[in-house]
């Protein structure tokens, strides 16, 4: 028994909410896991969820790939993206964009979620949902089909994704940039892209690339870091 089985039964709703049943997810879906935690956290607000999908011409541009289920409800305006990298080139996955457009664009809580962490998930979807005005919650959820491994190791892939820096998650707003989970030594992203193999023909030189360029990023998020 790992520590996601072992903990989050006790200290999450215990009211169910998704119903795995009624929709066709693959087994290890990173998205279904994902909506379990959204819909406990987001409760009787379920009712005001709506799937959308962005025009290319709005200031998200091309969302291709992506799913997004907004939730409106008096002054609240909860965008959420369910990421789980359709078709994405490596630069799509190394560098988020969405994020840092929403931020741009005047959203009053931006944060990045994954559910292998299902408390940090958990407490940013109810934080983004008592926020007035517009909030973005970008979700990363591994796939085992299209990132190609093993169904049962969805959430172990999330926790590289994260452990790695190659998906940092943090939270920010008016005035203050908070990484929620920090690493204070973070594993070589190679970890990360060989647990897949739809990076099977990376070479060392191009893992070593990416990992500059993971640093960096990463460098650039704790500079802005101003917790509340």
């Amino acid at each position: 028994m790992d520590k996601f089985s072992l903990y989050v039964p006790n200290f999450l709703p215990r009211r169910e909410y998704f119903d795995p049943s009624k929709n066709n997810a693959c087994p290890g879906c990173g998205i279904a896991l994902a909506l379990r935690h959204v819909y406990k956290a987001v409760e009787g607000m379920i009712e005001k969820a709506v799937w959308e999908k962005p025009s290319p011409n709005d200031f998200f541009g091309d969302t291709q790939g992506l799913s997004f289920l907004r939730i409106k409800r008096g002054t609240t305006d909860l965008l959420i993206c369910f990421d789980n990298e359709a078709g994405a080139l490596l630069q799509d996955v190394l560098i988020k964009k969405l994020p840092g457009v929403a931020l741009a664009e005047g959203f009053t809580y931006v944060a990045t979620a994954c559910p292998s962490y299902p408390f940090d998930l958990y407490d940013k979807i109810k934080r983004a949902a008592e926020t007035n005005g517009r909030s973005y919650v970008h979700i990363l959820c591994p796939c085992p089909v299209g990132w190609r491994f093993e169904a049962e190791d969805t959430v172990k892939v999330g926790f590289k994704a994260v452990e790695t820096n190659v998906f940092p998650l943090y939270e920010t707003g008016d005035g203050f940039c908070n990484i929620t989970v920090k690493t204070m030594k973070p594993k070589s992203p190679a970890v990360y892209f060989k647990a897949q193999e739809r990076f099977s023909a990376m070479s060392d030189e191009e893992i070593a690339q990416a990992g500059a360029a993971l640093e960096r990023q990463y460098a650039r998020l704790v500079e802005q870091s101003q917790p509340k």
